[in-house]
């Protein structure tokens, strides 16, 4: 393949697109009432105009639309264990933890409070308004050494002891679209089940098998605990080891559940023109020449993966593409990798009903990030400071590349 091109990336890039929205840095819907000031930010969705990110850029009104405007800032990831062994769990996924809790896991947080880290809790301490914002700025949160007004005008984690004004940058690895296909590609047919909405799907994607992506920039995952998928607005899903580097079980194809066979309101399925002649039941695997791998994908059912933007209304991230990570479902009982309505699908008046869902399925969908840009491997060296997520990310949809850092990526 070609040479790819180590780099040290600045912390403030100007995005590829500039997009307006709020950030929640609290994940509660518990929130004092809203300051007469907005100031909005660039954000991921569901989390807009909240009061204690309003709270915050109205203090600090330079991190507006920066790292520091982000879930991260008063909130901190943790150790959970789930049916696939122990995973650290990323800020997004361990506060959603809270309202969501996997069935059956381990070391989840049981409040809010317990995914504050320092800089929120003094924060919380404080009174969580106004007020308190100022009332902890002259406050060392992370014992680090630097105040943190100090750590916010650099744009460093006033709630993290690792970031701090001055510290170098973590080795990074860029990958372009031209780079990824020069490595070996693999393709895999299968089901992509979703929670809320009304359709789970089955799709051809194409891509590369993500360890073998990491194997050619060098990573060396001996002593890595997790691995993060990100998208370029922050969001981000953590997954084990074993999740990025294991072959995946077979699943079938269950057919019949679309719109031409169910009605418009109780179908819950859609297919693509190309099935494979399978038929129902039929077993999806290495036996029909589609291994199941986590891949990184940037082709679905043979076209171009949709290049992703931020609906500015919504907040939510439209297009997959170029890049997304695509997990197949993975449950030890078959019965649990299989199609379901959707969470807030109505069934009223519908057949099948042995259908509807059940939260014990692998909806495998919720795992897979549209707009993937960043492979995060846990954990992070000390000594280094990561990238700049909230500022750099859209730069790397419009690059059509991926960047790798974090632990056993080669320095260079």
């Amino acid at each position: 393949m070609g040479v790819l091109r180590r780099i040290r990336l600045q912390y403030i890039l100007l995005p590829a697109l500039a997009v307006v929205m709020g950030l929640l840095l609290n994940c509660s819907d518990d929130n004092p009432a809203a300051p007469s000031e907005v100031r909005s930010s660039r954000s991921y969705r569901g989390h807009a105009s909240d009061t204690d990110i309003n709270n915050f850029v109205k203090a600090y009104p330079h991190t507006v639309g920066t790292r520091l405007d982000d879930c991260q800032t008063c909130h901190t990831g943790g150790e959970v264990t789930g049916d696939r062994g122990v995973v650290h769990a990323n800020p997004c996924d361990y506060c959603h933890f809270v309202i969501h809790p996997p069935q059956g896991w381990t070391g989840l947080p049981a409040s809010f409070s317990e995914t504050l880290n320092t800089y929120g809790a003094a924060y919380d301490d404080a009174g969580r308004d106004d007020p308190a914002i100022a009332a902890i700025a002259t406050l060392d949160s992370d014992g680090d050494g630097y105040i943190n007004s100090s750590e916010i005008e650099a744009l460093r984690y006033p709630g993290d002891a690792g970031s701090y004004p001055g510290l170098e940058l973590c080795p990074a690895v860029k990958v372009t679209m031209e780079e990824l296909l020069e490595m070996p590609s693999h393709t895999q047919f299968g089901l992509a089940n979703t929670t809320k909405q009304q359709f789970d799907y089955y799709a051809t994607y194409t891509g590369v098998k993500i360890k073998d992506l990491l194997d050619a920039v060098g990573v060396d995952l001996t002593g890595a605990t997790s691995v993060d998928v990100m998208a370029p607005d922050g969001y981000a899903r953590s997954f084990t080891i074993e999740q990025i580097t294991s072959q995946y079980p077979d699943h079938r194809f269950w057919e019949g559940f679309d719109v031409y066979a169910l009605g418009a309101d109780c179908a819950f399925v859609e297919y693509p023109p190309e099935t494979y002649t399978l038929g129902h039941g039929d077993w999806i695997g290495p036996n029909t020449g589609h291994e199941q791998w986590h891949i990184l994908a940037w082709e679905r059912d043979g076209a171009p993966l949709e290049k992703s933007y931020l609906d500015p209304v919504t907040g939510r991230i439209i297009g997959e593409g170029p890049f997304r990570n695509v997990i197949p479902p993975v449950s030890e009982n078959d019965e649990f990798n299989t199609p379901d309505r959707g969470k807030n699908q109505d069934n009223t008046g519908c057949t099948l009903r042995e259908w509807d869902f059940d939260t014990d399925k692998d909806h495998n969908a919720g795992s897979m990030i549209k707009g993937a840009v960043i492979i995060r491997i846990n954990p992070m060296p000390e000594g280094c400071e990561e990238f700049d997520i909230i500022n750099g990310g859209w730069s790397l949809i419009d690059e059509e590349a991926i960047l790798v850092y974090g632990h056993g990526v080669p320095a260079d």
